[in-house]
């Protein structure tokens, strides 16, 4: 290219910078599409502008669309052997797949890339790629692994005297330590980060970092700072804004709010934040935003839209795990699953408060549940949600009427019809609940009997989910160990009798029953 070529050329990428500045994507990507449609970029420098361009959807948080035009810098790169283009483009592309949640590819790229930025003599995007490592194993949870990419990447920065791009790995850092929570450091190393960028000149960093510092602040209970330091960053991207942390400050914002009990407020920023990582497809903010709201549902007492949000929260979480050891994932995980149980049992609590003489009802008719699965060969995954089916199995019972579920005597044929609606009134109620494992059947057909006379669908034999007929078995002791306004509760040593008929009858499947045996058979019998 000659002089006036150049000088073309380095005044539409000026153009397009200054666009990118101004958030004006769009414009900056006409700028970029008429280097690439005129006389501008030999083949070398296609692949820079196709790179250029692509960010331009990230920073917009679009990395879907960003993918296909990355892949295109990269086989620009490859077709004319460019070692260090190949470098760059593969490591945008990971950044992308970082973004959607591919974890696993996306540190394979890094990999990729960094073999190739070695080849080709690029420390800084070395430095880059360390970083980019370090956050992938800081989402994965190998903290001391993220830790060390860290350093590394740090090291290569000020090596080369890059003082606004240590303030990334700085901020990245000050992120680590806060979720070891090692608040001092945190507070340390985010000022560090915060000055750099200054010194640097890059104001528009800045707040990201500001942004962190509330997360930090809210970890530390500090409300009333992470509140100011959210207010303050609302106030400057206003309500159209497209600034790619805006999700964070309405994350952050709906933890002050519901921690400060504004709860209806608290709501509507997490309803924000939501959108945000639902249109840049951020599956880490949406998956941190679900566990969120389910926190401030379970405040509320809302049980049903907090198993929603956390069954959202579960699936995303599990997304990110690309490894089964991914540590902090799995601690998340952990947490949403205990709050899953605290839901469940909290909801049979009130199930059974219409009805006084099945206190405790559903916690021992789980109990024996899992038993029974445990012996059938369930898996440790499978026998979570089979407990949460297990607890949830009467939830219909919400419909029928106090004075009928304590009725002293037996029950009218109007009675016991609404009484027979509990299983489908259960499912019903759990319609909108998309669980990782389907608990309905249990809800549905814990009422049905291997011979075909059981209800609300009369169904028989392996027509019957396996996972209602151990529940079933389970149910049926408990009713007949469990005083009732009708009858007084029978001892083991009877309830296994009584059962055994019904068995003969053809009221349990055959193959479990005798499972159910060898655990009553270990039982101490009560004296009648």
């Amino acid at each position: 290219m000659g002089p006036d070529v150049y000088g073309a050329f380095d005044a539409t990428v000026a153009e397009a910078r200054a666009a990118e500045r101004g958030g004006r994507w769009n414009e900056a990507r006409g700028h970029y599409q008429r280097l690439l449609d005129g006389i501008f970029v030999d083949a070398k420098g296609k692949s820079a502008v196709l790179r250029w361009m692509g960010r331009t959807h990230l920073e917009e948080g679009r990395p879907e669309e960003a993918l296909p035009i990355f892949e295109r810098a990269l086989d620009a790169a490859e077709n004319v052997g460019d070692v260090g283009g190949e470098a760059h483009a593969l490591n945008c592309i990971a950044v992308a797949e970082q973004c959607v949640g591919n974890l696993d590819r996306s540190e394979d790229l890094y990999a990729r890339a960094r073999i190739r930025a070695v080849r080709a003599g690029d420390d800084l995007l070395v430095a880059m790629i360390d970083q980019n490592l370090g956050t992938v194993a800081n989402i994965r949870g190998s903290l001391d692994l993220a830790l060390d990419s860290y350093e590394s990447s740090l090291r290569r920065y000020r090596a080369l005297g890059l003082t606004g791009y240590e303030a990334h790995v700085l901020n990245n850092m000050g992120m680590l330590y806060t979720d070891l929570g090692d608040f001092d450091n945190a507070e340390q190393t985010y000022q560090q980060a915060y000055d750099a960028c200054h010194n640097g000149g890059d104001v528009s960093y800045a707040r990201r970092i500001e942004v962190n510092q509330a997360e930090l602040w809210i970890a530390k209970r500090e409300l009333d700072r992470a509140r100011a330091r959210c207010e303050q960053l609302l106030a400057e991207i206003g309500e159209d804004s497209s600034a790619p942390w805006r999700g964070e400050v309405f994350k952050h914002f709906g933890v002050v709010c519901r921690e400060s009990q504004e709860l209806e407020r608290a709501d509507a920023y997490f309803s924000r934040a939501a959108r945000v990582a639902a249109e840049t497809s951020d599956l880490l903010l949406a998956a941190e935003t679900a566990r969120e709201q389910a926190e401030l549902y379970w405040a509320q007492s809302r049980n049903a839209d907090t198993l929603q949000a956390l069954n959202r929260a579960h699936a995303w979480f599990t997304r990110l795990r690309a490894e089964r050891d991914l540590a902090a994932i799995q601690r998340r995980n952990s947490r949403l699953e205990e709050r899953f149980l605290d839901v469940v049992r909290k909801w049979g609590e009130s199930i059974e408060s219409k009805d006084c003489y099945t206190q405790g009802h559903c916690v021992r008719v789980a109990d024996l549940a899992c038993i029974l699965a445990e012996r059938m060969g369930f898996d440790e995954r499978t026998m979570f949600w089979f407990r949460i089916g297990a607890l949830l199995h009467d939830v219909g019972k919400l419909i029928v009427p106090q004075e009928v579920l304590n009725k002293p005597g037996k029950l009218d044929d109007y009675e016991w019809r609404i009484m027979r609606l509990h299983p489908e009134a259960g499912v019903e109620l759990l319609a909108d609940i998309e669980f990782p494992w389907d608990v309905r059947p249990m809800v549905r057909s814990h009422h049905e009997k291997w011979d075909g006379t059981g209800y609300p669908d009369g169904l028989a034999g392996d027509a019957i989910p396996l996972s209602a007929r151990i529940l079933t078995i389970a149910d049926v002791y408990d009713a007949l160990t469990t005083t009732r306004s009708y009858r007084a509760g029978f001892s083991h040593e009877k309830t296994v009798r009584i059962m055994t008929e019904d068995a003969a009858a053809g009221h349990f499947d055959p193959a479990i029953f005798p499972l159910f045996l060898e655990w009553a058979a270990s039982q101490q019998p009560a004296s009648e």
